[in-house]
């Protein structure tokens, strides 16, 4: 029996190719259904994922009411806890957006993803702005901080794909348009609650 080698390579480039497609393709759905949850679980933290992204009708309270039970619009996964002694939050969000409508075609959607991981740099962000309402922060709780995160990620949609750092009101956060993975999820918290400048 003869064997083809440009015929076995050929398929093997072919089946790599395929399999490296289904894993790129999967593997933000693994991430936040599954490994999110289990480094959540490992470190303490809170984490959740979803399939689809969360729906809300109305904006978020912008008053510091929001808690944990609501989770910000388009949410696919959040997480919030402590890294290296710092109060830290994560979430994804998935934004709709509409493709040119043009008469007599169906309207299509499609997806974009932006990240927003942030690190609490003091006790009073936002100049204790949601302290009347969240109550006061008792040894750097992590969940204390909730509302801060949610009012700073909300405002963090920026057109960029690289790591966006940025800080003020005591907080500071590294964003991107993309998926949350996690070798980007370390490297930024890592960068992050590192001492600044």
């Amino acid at each position: 029996m003869n064997w083809d080698a440009s015929g076995i390579t050929s398929f093997v480039v072919v089946v790599a190719v395929l399999g490296w497609l289904c894993w790129a393709g999967l593997y933000p759905v693994l991430f936040r259904l599954f490994l999110l949850p289990s480094i959540g679980r490992r470190r303490g933290w809170r984490a959740r994922g979803s399939l689809v992204p969360s729906e809300s009708y109305d904006d978020l309270p912008g008053d510091g009411s929001q808690g944990w039970d609501t989770p910000l619009p388009g949410m696919v996964c959040e997480f919030v806890g402590t890294y290296n002694g710092r109060p830290v939050h994560g979430v994804e969000v998935s934004i709709t957006h509409w493709r040119r409508r043009i008469p007599g075609h169906t309207p299509r959607k499609y997806h974009r993803y932006y990240t927003v991981l942030t690190v609490a740099t003091s006790d009073r962000p936002f100049a204790n702005f949601n302290a009347g309402r969240r109550g006061a922060v008792v040894n750097g709780d992590p969940m204390a901080f909730y509302p801060d995160f949610v009012e700073w990620a909300r405002n963090r949609r920026l057109h960029d794909s690289k790591h966006v750092l940025q800080e003020d009101h005591g907080m500071r956060s590294i964003s991107w348009f993309g998926h949350l993975t996690r070798g980007r999820l370390f490297r930024s918290l890592d960068r992050l609650t590192q001492d600044p400048r």
